[in-house]
């Protein structure tokens, strides 16, 4: 059936089925959670139950419905994803567009809102009258991270539904299924998706794996490294299609080093298979230490949202994270939960 394909989401599911079940699904609804979690698949789930014709309320996964809908080609089941950076306000224009006809061949339409959260500014104003009075006929489903990063105009007219971060089990499962990582990238990325489905993860954690050491060899000779090595690494990174990873596995990085510094275990980090550099860093790094190089990552993180230049910005990051990391002297040793299992 066709809700079945949704792994990890049992207590949405249940949800909606008892929606379905009562026939009372609302106009409109607002999925909740993090991102990889299921929430745009869950949505066309439900365009599938709407409207197959085997199995109304549940999806058979195999009526030209269904099909279509799975294959994206129905005429009445449309996903809206950002366009670039932000979803526009021509975007949420067409769909009003749309609303206004018949539809062709569903007897509930449904529209899905990828990511609302980046509905720019002109589009957010303007989505609230398509929310306000939607045809009987349609559904329009809006997923994003949380509800505080879209406007109350538009939260307050939206029935919500929250979703999990995937269990580990779950992921495990999934990356068993899909097979070709060695035992030591599927721990790797298991790590790494903090409970989300990262097809990037799925699909090149070998590489992956490799762009994270060096991130991590880089760091450790930071202090050593001349203002020319660090524009040159800089400019490797971005240049390279993966450099969002190896910006996220600095990140993790610190953030890690602020809980090992007061004796996190193993399972609590991110780069928990990298323990002996762990140690390493502890000796010196500070909770206070780490926290500032952590602020340092995320703010460059920030300016990439506001379209900086990238290379230079990255330059800069580099080089603060050296200014701060030669200013302070080496711990006299490691928290005690780094030196066990080895």
């Amino acid at each position: 059936m066709s809700f079945d394909s949704v792994l990890g989401q049992e207590r949405a599911v249940a949800h909606l089925r008892a929606m379905l079940n009562h026939g009372r699904v609302p106009s409109a609804m607002l999925f909740l959670g993090p991102h990889g979690v299921g929430k745009r698949t869950t949505a066309l789930e439900l365009a599938k139950a709407l409207n197959c014709g085997v199995s109304p309320g549940e999806g058979c996964g195999k009526c030209p419905s269904c099909r279509k809908i799975a294959e994206h080609v129905h005429a009445d089941v449309e996903v809206v994803s950002p366009d670039g950076q932000y979803i526009k306000i021509d975007q949420v224009r067409a769909i009003g567009d749309k609303l206004a006809l018949i539809p062709l061949e569903a007897r509930r339409r449904v529209i899905v809102i990828h990511q609302a959260e980046r509905l720019n500014p002109a589009a957010a104003n303007a989505f609230p009258k398509t929310l306000e009075e939607p045809p009987e006929d349609t559904l329009i489903v809006l997923t994003a991270n949380h509800a505080s990063l879209l406007p109350e105009t538009i939260v307050s007219r939206c029935m919500p539904l929250r979703f999990s971060p995937l269990r580990t089990e779950t992921l495990r499962a999934i990356l068993g299924r899909d097979g070709g990582l060695s035992d030591e990238e599927a721990d790797f990325a298991l790590r790494h998706a903090q409970g989300r489905l990262r097809p990037e993860l799925r699909q090149g954690a070998g590489k992956l794996m490799l762009l994270r050491d060096g991130v991590l060899s880089t760091l450790e000779n930071l202090e050593r490294s001349g203002f020319e090595e660090i524009v040159e690494q800089s400019g490797k990174w971005s240049g390279a299609e993966e450099w969002p990873f190896a910006v996220e596995c600095m990140e993790a990085w610190f953030h890690d080093l602020a809980l090992a510094a007061v004796g996190a275990s193993e399972e609590r980090l991110i780069h928990g298979d990298r323990r002996e550099a762990l140690a390493r860093w502890s000796r010196r790094v500070t909770p206070s230490l780490a926290d500032e190089c952590l602020r340092e990552v995320l703010s460059f993180r920030d300016g990439m949202a506001l379209n900086v230049n990238k290379a230079l910005a990255l330059e800069a990051l580099c080089l603060n994270l050296r200014r701060r990391l030669t200013r302070f002297p080496a711990r006299e040793a490691p928290p005690a939960s780094l030196h066990q299992g080895g």
